[in-house]
């Protein structure tokens, strides 16, 4: 189920719309979350399009950017660090590695939150937002 839109808007939203073939993007947007997180920024990413791909715990092992952590790493830094995860709920349909749960949709780690496109979108209009 989608979640419902609360009161708290991020100060930044990120987008990671990029998928395998962008990874130096998905890591340069993890990391910009990471540092506004870690300098007291409210921040939300989200899994949308091809970067839904991102949101399963089965991907991102592997340390494909020099001097960086891992997509795994960063997202589990991120989680540490307050930023809330979200994901389209469609993309994570079309896009992401994992299972399929009994209701017949796939199933999300713990700690990323289905939303609909209307909420990423409607936030646009008001919070700072920036897709990679």
């Amino acid at each position: 189920m989608d979640a419902p839109m609360t009161s708290q808007e991020p100060d930044l939203q990120i987008i990671i719309s990029s998928g395998t073939s962008n990874v130096h993007q998905v890591v340069l947007g993890f990391s910009a979350a990471l540092a506004a997180a870690q300098m007291g920024t409210n921040v939300t990413v989200v899994f949308s399009m091809l970067g839904a791909h991102w949101a399963s715990d089965s991907v991102g092992h592997d340390n494909p950017v020099p001097g960086f952590p891992s997509i795994a790493e960063l997202k589990d830094l991120l989680t540490e660090s307050g930023v809330i995860l979200e994901a389209c709920s469609t993309c994570i349909e079309n896009y992401c590695p994992v299972p399929l749960g009994e209701d017949g949709k796939r199933v999300l780690p713990a700690a990323i939150t289905r939303v609909g496109l209307g909420l990423i979108a409607s936030r646009m209009a008001t919070v700072n937002t920036v897709v990679f």
